[in-house]
């Protein structure tokens, strides 16, 4: 049970009731990315918390201290990768809500945003605490990317029901998303050309 965190939830509700008589919510969130093999669940809210955690599946490396600066530079012609894995929601619920389920948002460098929706993973204690977990989107993130920077963006939410309709939770960092921005290099040959370009073109003005 997590009703002093209403206030934080209130702001991201849409739904058919108003926000203030929501007695359920989401309390965390993370997203999963593989960064050249290692699978990562970075904590995007509710930060050093060990309750990202899931069960039944092989455990992920866990980065509890916020999105990084950056996830890395990657270089795929040799062999760099960085996958979208997945995600977790930590919700909560009172009286007679309902958590019917969870969903991680995504895009790369603006556009549309796809989904992918997580599996119920765990009740948190005696209450009406639960995770939602799920690792098998498997997107290639550098797919089609030209060489330079660019941001994967990502939001959650959560519908759920009560006794009087339903309605849909959403934490999406006030509406700006949370990014995860990482650099696309050039390949060796591209960079080894590029480079003689430049010298060759020094030489003519000489």
């Amino acid at each position: 049970m997590k009703p002093q965190i209403l206030p934080f939830i209130a702001l991201g509700v849409l739904g058919t009731i108003p926000a203030a008589s929501a007695a359920s919510g989401i309390f965390g969130t993370g997203t999963v990315l593989s960064v050249n093999g290692t699978k990562t669940l970075f904590a995007t809210t509710l930060l050093n918390d060990t309750r990202h955690t899931p069960i039944n599946v092989t455990p992920p490396t866990l980065d509890l201290d916020g999105i990084p600066s950056s996830v890395g530079t990657f270089n795929p012609t040799v062999g760099d990768t960085l996958t979208l894995r997945g995600g977790d929601i930590l919700t909560f619920k009172n009286g007679t809500d309902d958590i019917t389920g969870a969903t991680i948002h995504y895009r790369v460098d603006g556009g549309s945003f796809q989904t992918f929706n997580l599996s119920f993973n765990e009740n948190l204690g005696g209450g009406g605490d639960q995770r939602w977990y799920g690792e098998g989107a498997n997107v290639n993130l550098l797919t089609g990317l030209s060489n330079g920077d660019h941001t994967l963006e990502v939001f959650y939410t959560s519908p759920f029901t009560f006794s009087g309709g339903s309605g849909t939770h959403t934490i999406n960092n006030g509406t700006a998303n949370y990014g995860f921005n990482f650099t696309v290099v050039p390949e060796p040959a591209s960079a080894l050309l590029g480079s003689l370009g430049v010298l060759l073109l020094f030489r003519r003005r000489k």
